[in-house]
Parts: C-alpha cells; structure tokens; sequence
C-alpha cells in the first residue's frame, strides 16, 4: 500500500502566508520566521508534493497552477484548524477544574475564609470541594480522592505515598468551659479521672499527652478513671462549654472563640510540645499549579498585613510561627 505524502502544517501556513504576500520575505515578516525558513519550508513542500509550487516572476512569486490547488485545500485546512482552536478555547472558557482540599477544622475555623477569597482571585477557573481532615492518616489522598491536605504530617509508619511540607507551627492548650472545677489545675496529673472530649487518637498525640492518656486512660487504667470520647467535629466545641469534659485543642481556637466559646486554657506545668501544619500531597505530585496556588493564598493570609488586619485578630496570628514553604 503506497503511502498519501505527508504534509506538514507548518509548511502550508508557509504556502498561504507567501500567496497572501507576495514573497519570501513578507511572508516571513508575517509569521515571525526567517525568510530561510520560509524558503526551506516552501522547498519542503514541493519535494513532497513532486511538482512545482511557485514560479518566479518579474511582479514577484506566483503560484502554479499546482500551487493554487493546493492552495485552496491549505486554507480550508487552516480555517478548520482555527474554528478547532476557537472551539477549544470555548471549552476551556466554561469548564472549571475541580480541585480538592482537606483541612484541620482548626484551620476552617481562623484561617480558610481569606484563603478562600484569595484562592478565588488567583484561580477563577477552579471550583473547590472542601471537607475536614482529622488526625493525619489521610486516606482520601492516599486513594486519589483528594489533591491536597492542610494539617498534621503523616505518621511515620504511612508517609511512605505521601510528601508533606511545613507551613506553620502552633501550641496546643488542655481546655475546659469557664468555672470548671479543675480550671486552677497546674498538673496534668491532677487531670487524671476526668473524661475527655478528643479528636485524635492518643496515639497521634506527642509526650507528655500521650503518655498521661495511656497511662492513665489506656489498657489496664480502672473503668472509674474517666473516659476518653472522639468527636471529629468543631461542634465538640459546644459540648466542652455546656458540660464538664475537657479537651485539647490548638491555641488558634482558644484566640480565635474568645468572643463565640467560654472556653479557658488550663495554665500547665508541663510544656506541650507544638505541632507544625504541613501541605501534603502525594508523593510525585507536581507541586504546581492548583496546590503551589492554595499554599500561596494561604501564605498570603499569613504575611499581607492589609489581609491578616482584616480577618484575623491579632492573638490568633501570635499563636501561629510561620515557616517559608518550600
């Protein structure tokens, strides 16, 4: 089977461009080439068609008789084209990118509105589905059906799919509603027997917590030592403040409910170490596009002084130690 030429595109845009203009170097001129390439193209063209395409005369080239049949079938070729292109730009014009974000409900709580806002101006073409992330197994990402985490980084013994990156660090505060009757306590250990509202599992938790929860609350603590509940929600919130459960939470939420929470940090004797947020993503994910863009709304938020005036109280920014991203 004896294979049709091939022709370039490139070559018939040449064909188009010198008929329109007359010659090598106008046309050249008009599509922003050498008139080298013009030259070389139209030869090209010719050795693949067997025939001449143009001839030189005294006003200039002109097309042979060869050349305005092929003409013709080049123009419609490149009218196609663009309509396809037009057609394509139209697509992209009124189809948007679905880009999906988990985030520590802390993090909704004092620092999602004007990353939003941003976010938004950034990338009008992204629409985002957002939902809350709790502890740091993340398994949404792990299965595809989530792009990018803000919150803890992933424990050791399953950070092996996942890359995570420091943004901020933050303490932590033991909480409890106001006038409860251990809010003077100065120990963890005076906490012992209380029951406790959490999201994580004690063993997300870093020393001395996690030591005070499994001594205390883990296997082979006596049933009458209190009891250790879960609730993967801000609404816990209301709870601690209308009941006598204490919690742990970042000190973020502590500044940031001062006005909407009667909520008080216990004054402790043993230092809570801080945690440090991180963006996390698969591993080999490029880290561009929708992800580079959320992190630098985020980013933005933290350092713009007219945005952080705007939305975030001053306590809530103190409790935060930023860490450029890398």
């Amino acid at each position: 089977m004896v294979r049709p030429p091939e022709l370039k595109l490139q070559q018939l845009q040449y064909l188009i461009a010198i008929a329109e203009h007359g010659g090598l170097r106008p046309a050249a001129q008009a599509l922003n080439v050498t008139a080298a390439a013009v030259s070389k193209g139209l030869q090209e063209l010719e050795n693949t068609a067997g025939t001449r395409l143009m001839q030189r005369q005294a006003q200039g080239l002109q097309l042979t008789a060869a050349g305005r049949k092929l003409l013709t079938r080049a123009r419609l070729i490149q009218c196609e084209l663009d309509q396809a292109m037009q057609e394509l730009s139209a697509a992209r014009a009124s189809s948007r990118i679905r880009f999906t974000v988990g985030v520590a409900p802390w993090i909704s709580l004092t620092l999602l509105t004007p990353t939003l806002l941003r976010f938004a101006q950034m990338r009008p073409d992204v629409s985002l589905s957002l939902s809350d992330i709790f502890g740091s197994d993340y398994a949404a990402l792990r299965d595809g059906s989530m792009d990018l985490a803000i919150g803890l980084a992933p424990l050791e013994q399953g950070s092996g799919e996942l890359a995570a990156r420091p943004l901020f660090s933050y303490e932590h505060a033991i909480a409890c509603r106001r006038g409860h009757p251990l809010q003077q306590a100065r120990h963890l250990e005076e906490l012992a027997g209380q029951s406790w509202l959490l999201t994580h599992e004690i063993t997300q938790y870093t020393p001395p917590l996690r030591d005070f929860f499994q001594t205390y609350y883990g296997e082979g603590a006596p049933l009458n030592s209190g009891q250790l509940h879960q609730y993967r929600s801000l609404q816990m919130l209301e709870l601690i403040c209308n009941s006598d459960l204490l919690t742990v939470v970042p000190w973020p939420v502590i500044e940031a409910g001062r006005q909407h929470h009667p909520l008080d940090a216990l004054t402790l004797k043993e230092k809570i170490p801080a945690s440090i947020a991180c963006y996390v993503t698969r591993k080999n994910t490029p880290i561009q596009g929708c992800v580079s863009d959320f992190v630098a709304a985020m980013m933005h938020v933290l350092t713009d002084e007219a945005t952080r005036s705007r939305f975030l109280h001053p306590r809530v920014l103190r409790s935060l130690d930023v860490i450029a991203p890398r």
